[in-house]
């Protein structure tokens, strides 16, 4: 298109260069040039937009995968050091950020309840206990990611406790949680005992 945009411009300057009198923009066949060059340019433009258009998604994509692996990373952090990170309510607080309204956090073992409530559970529970990451992942498009984790401390009786399990999760367009489940590779009965008396 370029090209052609080009070489009308280069007959209306041999336009120009044949007409040593007169107003050479009077002439039909310079009208004519300076019509199909407005129309070529007319076509140049829609192609422009067009291809906006169809670059649009893949630049959504990006961000969303980009903000949802910010989200991922920031809750990790939050999770590996919660005290780093203020008092109780504070932590629950940029948690909270995190999120859509209407999350909700999904266990395997112990039911499923408002996004704030599960990690109020999981970090301040009335058990003394650490969450170690082992590895993430992030689906291309930002839609689903998830965590392979450890949660070790002391159970409700007072003896320790080792749970390992797996947390998949979704993000909206905004990278924000929409939803969180745990799951165990044990019975949901077996992690219910593991975590009152430890093992």
């Amino acid at each position: 298109m370029t090209f052609k945009i080009v070489g009308i411009m280069l007959v209306a300057l041999a336009v120009l260069a044949a007409s040593c009198a007169g107003d050479v923009t009077d002439s039909d066949e310079y009208r004519a040039i300076e019509q199909e060059l407005a129309a070529t340019q007319a076509q140049v433009d829609d192609l422009t937009a067009e291809q906006s258009e169809l670059e649009a998604p893949a630049t959504a994509t990006t961000t969303r995968s980009d903000k949802a692996k910010a989200t991922q990373e920031i809750a990790m952090a939050i999770i590996a050091d919660p005290a780093a990170f203020g008092t109780e309510d504070e932590v629950l607080d940029l948690l909270d950020e995190l999120a859509a309204p209407g999350t909700v956090y999904g266990d395997a073992a112990f039911g499923s309840i408002d996004y704030r409530t599960g990690w109020r559970n999981t970090l301040f529970a009335q058990v003394d206990a650490t969450i170690r990451t082992w590895t993430s992942w992030l689906s291309d498009d930002g839609s689903v990611g998830g965590s392979l984790w450890t949660w070790s401390g002391t159970a409700r009786n007072g003896e320790p406790f080792d749970l390992q399990g797996i947390e998949i999760s979704t993000y909206d367009e905004d990278g924000r949680y929409t939803s969180i489940t745990v799951y165990y590779p044990y019975e949901d009965a077996e992690v219910q005992r593991i975590f009152a008396e430890g093992r």
